[in-house]
């Protein structure tokens, strides 16, 4: 019986179990003879003889301890000594180096949310080391990729731990093999025996899938062995709000990217890590995340608040006239003036003529007054509702899950909407000129709304992307 506090080979002192199993411990260890002194710390495996141990687990054991011994990647730890017990029980043993941090499943457990661009990070990151191992000859398969075995450290850097399911030889056919790797996050043919570099891919993809959703994969997989990254052209039910509650939003280049790794057939899978790293490219706006501190705009104005979003959309006139279109435009209207008023006075003059009409009796007079009012409202109705586009401006404020929509011209607020965050579908341009887009958000169960229009390119992205960062971590 292996206890706290003691000393295995003379330097090994035993100090937290990690992990418990009747075959299987790991411990935390502190190396009294470590070289520097600063790496003492050890993680400590062990394996014990008897006590129903399959052969099997030893083979499992000796493997992870040949392959460790021929690594070198700064991300993978180092293998550091093995060692063999015989009293008072026989155990073997194998020393490792230790790695300070949290692995992705305590955050999990603890409530942490991983953005997109969390995801970009880690991803880039584990798929660097699966390029290291994969393109050995032959490959060196993991094979029980998942959140526990995968360890980020204070300065943001990921390990990965734990290999003591793998393989370094293909298996040959009609061969005995051990099936190995955890449901959910283990493909089909690697239960079958036949684990390649894709495997890793997709048990890569299903923990992305549980940091995303706080979801074990088990909880999200489709009776037809698919993870429903999406519905249609919506995030699907088990991605569009996280176990905490929160709204998750994907860009539609990760939605793909997730749901190609993760495909159940080894054939519509990347067919290696390089392929699915170069596959792995983040959109612009989370390349540089926008600082709404430094943009200077006419019509956009941030309220920065960690607490709440504000944003203050101004009227279209809030820019001045010196761009060639709008010169362009002033002039058709000055020389369209005299129409254009001649078209509103048709309005008033069939409002007096009918009025005539009606207090003589004139049946005729009657139907040319009605026909004035009808092609004089039009001039009306149409110039009006253009005044109104181009003097309203929009607030949009945010907290507590609910997102405010107001429209107002002059300070009144003629006409308001209140949505929840999680209803929300999608934010995006819909361009009107080479320089100039109207910005849209859509809901899931409504109508979409026009946030503004005329808005120049930067401005455009400024807006999405200040309320898409928002979204993501608002909370």
């Amino acid at each position: 019986m292996l206890v706290a506090g003691q000393i295995l080979q003379g330097r090994y002192q035993l100090q937290e179990q990690l992990r418990c199993h009747p075959v299987r411990q790991t411990w935390l260890a502190c190396d009294h003879l470590a070289i520097p002194p600063q790496k003492k710390w050890v993680i400590v495996k062990l394996l014990a003889f008897g006590r129903g141990m399959q052969w099997d687990e030893l083979k499992l054991f000796e493997r992870e301890s040949q392959v460790l011994k021929h690594l070198d990647h700064p991300q993978i730890p180092k293998y550091l000594h093995s060692f063999h017990i015989k009293e008072p029980e026989p155990w073997v043993g194998l020393i490792e180096e230790y790695i300070p941090g949290t692995s992705l499943q305590t955050l999990i457990q603890q409530g942490h949310r991983f953005s997109e661009q969390d995801i970009y990070e880690l991803a880039t990151q584990i798929l660097g080391i699966l390029i290291y191992l994969h393109e050995h000859t032959p490959p060196i398969l993991h094979r029980d990729i998942k959140p526990s075995n995968l360890v980020l450290t204070p300065d943001h850097t990921v390990f990965l731990v734990d290999f003591g399911a793998v393989r370094n030889q293909p298996t040959n056919p009609g061969e005995s093999f051990t099936v190995v790797g955890t449901y959910g996050y283990t493909p089909m043919e690697q239960f079958g025996g036949q684990a390649v570099p894709a495997s890793d891919l997709y048990s890569l993809g299903a923990s992305i899938l549980h940091l995303l959703t706080g979801h074990a994969p088990a909880e999200l997989i489709q009776p037809d062995l698919r993870f429903q990254v999406r519905d249609g052209l919506r995030l699907a039910d088990g991605l569009r709000t996280a176990s905490n509650g929160h709204y998750i939003s994907l860009s539609p280049a990760l939605e793909t990217w997730l749901e190609r790794i993760t495909a159940p057939t080894l054939a519509n899978r990347f067919k290696s890590a390089r392929a699915a790293l170069n596959a792995l490219q983040p959109p612009r706006s989370l390349e540089t995340p926008f600082d709404t501190s430094n943009h200077q705009s006419l019509r956009l104005q941030f309220d920065p608040h960690p607490e709440r979003l504000r944003v203050h959309i101004n009227r279209v006139w809030s820019n001045p006239l010196t761009r060639i279109q709008d010169l362009v435009g002033m002039t058709v209207l000055t020389i369209l003036g005299p129409f254009l008023i001649g078209g509103l006075a048709l309005f008033p003059f069939g409002m007096i003529f009918t009025h005539q009409a009606l207090s003589t009796g004139d049946m005729g007079g009657i139907s040319i007054g009605l026909l004035l009012l009808c092609f004089g409202a039009i001039p009306w109705f149409t110039g009006l509702n253009w005044l109104k586009q181009a003097l309203t401006t929009t607030l949009i404020e945010s907290t507590d899950y609910r997102l405010v929509i107001k429209y107002q011209l002059w300070g009144w607020t003629y006409w308001q909407q209140v949505k929840t965050t999680t209803d929300i579908a999608s934010i995006y341009p819909l361009p009107i000129h080479t320089e100039e887009n109207i910005v849209m958000i859509s809901f899931e169960h409504d109508p979409p709304l026009q946030l503004a229009d005329k808005l120049n390119t930067q401005d455009s992205q400024a807006l999405i992307q200040t309320l898409q960062q928002w979204l993501d971590h608002d909370g």
